[in-house]
């Protein structure tokens, strides 16, 4: 399985080639030119997992890209936003054998970045770097939006030292292409500094902008012109009180959005987790969630983490479900590299969060340690790996794997057990006898437990259609396992624990047989920002493909015919069915089930009465005075200020105490039952008759976990006279009925 990936200074980068990333640094001294690069500061890296080989390409960056922001381009490209204000040492002429040196450029290789706007061409190799910003942003955050265009906020004027602040705030964020001013003001950024670096900030499907500072969260309309009062921005939902430091750098947690269902509306839930507690430097187990969208919505605690971590990285899983790692125990972010005195107690763990079920589980360790400037990204097999960290000498100063700071002090470099290893290297000294190298090259493959059970994967066969439009009815052919659930994942940039771009997106499935599946590409750019996307085919056991690459974006919306005969495979996953309980069945259908808005209660298979009902809102179904089953279903929309009834597609039987299991895909089977009497009897027949599979009184239908329906029980066992025999009229049966 080979992938090729982009790597920009400290950031992990999928790019179209096929999907892979690692972290880069400069192997010498920052920030002085590596002789081995001649001052590149990006690389293709190619991947192999079966082979284990790793090979690197040159893609040249003349612009200082270090701590910039990222994120998936719309036409499949990459953006590297803003940068460093240092250029390179002169010590090392990087001019003289470099083809793409400027000849007036001989003293540097590298210009300040800090205000530069950069675009990667994964086709042609080639980087843009000849925009720039309205102002120079460092640690900016950068989101792209439903229309392809960006939104670039906060970074500061310069290098963050918080020793010396002066100068450096940048409140403002902005658009690109440029629309309605230059730098926009914001107050949330002006009010959180020098807590607003690298703030939280995601599309959301509704077309506004969701940005977490600190501890307040904003909305932000992109099509209304904020002028001078922010007339585009509302705030909603602050975080309540509670023992954490600011949620951002260098505090820094790691913020996501949970999968997207068609089925749900795309309703978008943001969750943030780790950073730093207040009352001492120990990283925080807090999670906490939030759905943007909702009226009057408010932040929730969700289940602690089992490991607390500071810059943890999350990853979304095919799935549905989010794996956190990376990241440490004690201190907080930042720092040149090798500067481990800032943090300590590298988490190894690797930790699962399942939000069907609310709960996390430890799945893993990791071999190494993954501290500042770490990266985790998702691979179009399914698998995970992690990359980078500028502290892997921490073992040089802290000398054990839980050696940590004490209170809420940052610890004294003089406190170092290898004293002749500090300053470190990152302060333009070589490294010292002895010393460990700060940077860490090695990238860790991780396999989640669905490429490890030897259950069958789906194989999406290749096709040339790697463009789908906005709303449009497209088909995958499969083998190896029939398709269950569509997973579109959307290609990912990420740098210092923020990764605006990663989103699951589970459309309806229309169709599914043993080798072809049918569903919908999301409605717009809102739901699924335009760029590429892996598209996974899961199995009913939770496996997924290996993801084929599209290009999703507007256009002519096109349509495969959809086959007659719904989903013929089991579907993925599943809950507990409902069991009837009387002589009706009850089935609440979740909002947005088979097209439906809001939430509805279906009731089939009342018994046909000897008097009509007297409630116009329930019209009668007395066509008979004999007591067979009811085929009818009488659907009623609830939370509405009038309830309304109608009648529901009659069932192909009439049936009485029938058991509905809801379905993983949105449907309800119907099972079990009579055909005539009424419930009731303790074991005796005279109640019943006309039987359907032979499950009568006292029996269950149940959902299993690998979707399949399984019927239980029955007092009525001994029924059989004739199978399809009726009481007479609505009288219910003597001893003398034919048994």
């Amino acid at each position: 399985m080979q992938f090729e990936g982009l790597v920009c200074a400290v950031a992990a980068l999928a790019v179209a080639t096929s999907g892979a990333v690692a972290q880069q640094q400069s192997k010498n001294w920052y920030p002085w030119i590596n002789p081995n690069t001649k001052g590149v500061t990006a690389t293709i890296v190619s991947l192999d997992l079966d082979k284990n080989a790793i090979s690197n390409t040159l893609a040249p960056i003349k612009y200082n890209a270090f701590c910039a922001g990222h994120s998936q381009a719309a036409d499949g490209g990459v953006h590297v936003i803003g940068g460093d204000m240092s250029a390179s040492s002169t010590l090392i002429d990087a001019s003289k054998n470099y083809p793409l040196q400027n000849s007036t450029d001989a003293g540097t290789f590298l210009y300040a970045g800090i205000d530069r706007m950069r675009h990667y061409d994964p086709v042609s190799g080639q980087w843009d770097e000849s925009n720039t910003m309205t102002t120079g942003r460092w640690y900016p955050t950068v989101v792209t939006l439903g229309d392809g265009s960006l939104f670039i906020t906060s970074g500061s004027t310069k290098n963050l030292d918080f020793g010396n602040l002066a100068g450096t705030i940048n409140p403002t964020y902005e658009f690109y292409p440029k629309k309605y001013q230059d730098a926009i003001h914001s107050q949330i950024l002006e009010w959180s500094f020098p807590h607003n670096l690298y703030p939280t900030a995601f599309q959301l499907p509704g077309g506004k902008i969701f940005m977490m500072v600190s501890n307040r969260t904003v909305l932000i309309d992109p099509s209304i012109d904020p002028g001078q009062n922010e007339a585009n921005t509302v705030e909603i939902a602050p975080v309540p009180a509670m023992d954490h430091q600011p949620w951002v750098y260098p505090h820094t947690p790691t913020g996501f959005l949970l999968p997207m269902k068609e089925s749900e509306n795309w309703a978008a839930t943001v969750v943030i987790c780790g950073g730093t507690l207040n009352s001492t430097k120990d990283a925080s187990a807090d999670c906490i969630s939030l759905q943007p969208e909702v009226s009057g919505a408010q932040w929730k605690m969700l289940p602690k983490m089992p490991n607390a971590r500071l810059m943890p990285d999350s990853v979304l899983l095919p799935d549905g479900t989010v794996l956190v790692t990376n990241g440490v125990g004690w201190g907080q972010a930042g720092g040149n590299a090798g500067d481990c005195q800032y943090a300590s107690a590298p988490v190894f763990a690797t930790d699962l969060y399942n939000p069907s079920t609310n709960t996390w589980t430890t799945v893993g360790n990791s071999a190494i340690a993954r501290m500042y400037h770490s990266g985790a990204i998702l691979m179009e097999d399914a698998s995970v790996i992690t990359t980078g960290s500028e502290m892997a000498n921490y073992l040089d100063f802290w000398g054990t794997q839980t050696a940590k700071g004490v209170g809420i002090e940052m610890v004294n470099i003089t406190r170092g057990v290898k004293q002749q290893c500090w300053p470190s290297m990152s302060d333009d000294l070589p490294l010292g006898d002895g010393c460990a190298d700060p940077y860490q090259y090695s990238i860790e493959h991780f396999s989640p437990s669905y490429l490890s059970n030897n259950l069958p994967r789906p194989i999406i066969a290749p096709t040339t259609d790697l463009k789908w439009t906005y709303g449009s009815t497209v088909g995958l052919t499969v083998s190896g396992t029939p398709a269950a659930s569509i997973s579109l994942i959307r290609y990912t940039t990420t740098t210092h624990s923020t990764n605006t771009d990663q989103r699951l997106l589970i459309p309806t499935v229309l169709f599914a047989n043993a080798t072809y599946v049918v569903f919908k590409v999301p409605p717009n750019g809102n739901v699924a920002p335009p760029g590429n996307w892996h598209v996974f085919a899961m199995s009913k056991d939770g496996v997924p493909s290996v993801a084929q690459r599209v290009l999703m974006g507007p256009g002519d919306v096109t349509a495969v015919t959809v086959p007659s005969g719904g989903v013929t495979v089991p579907t993925q996953g599943g809950a507990a069915g409902t069991t009837s309980k009387s002589d009706a069945m009850h089935v609440a259908v979740a909002a947005g089930a088979a097209g439906l808005v809001g939430t509805y209660l279906l009731s089939c298979a009342r018994p046909k009465t000897t008097r009509p009902l007297q409630s116009a809102a329930a019209p009668s179904s007395a066509t008979t005075k004999q007591q067979l089953a009811s085929n009818d279903c009488l659907d009623t929309q609830l939370e509405v200020p009038v309830g309304r009834r109608k009648f529901a597609a009659s069932m192909p039987h009439g049936q009485l105490m029938l058991d509905a299991p809801i379905l993983p895909n949105g449907t309800v089977s119907l099972t079990n039952g009579d055909g005539w009497g009424q419930a009731g009897g303790m074991g005796k027949l005279l109640r019943h008759s006309k039987n359907y599979g032979a499950r009568m009184y006292h029996f269950g239908a149940r959902l299993l976990q690998d979707a399949m329906v399984i019927t239980t029980g029955s007092e009525m066992a001994r029924y059989l006279g004739a199978t399809d025999v009726i009481g007479p009229l609505s009288e219910i049966a003597d001893y003398c009925f034919p048994c």
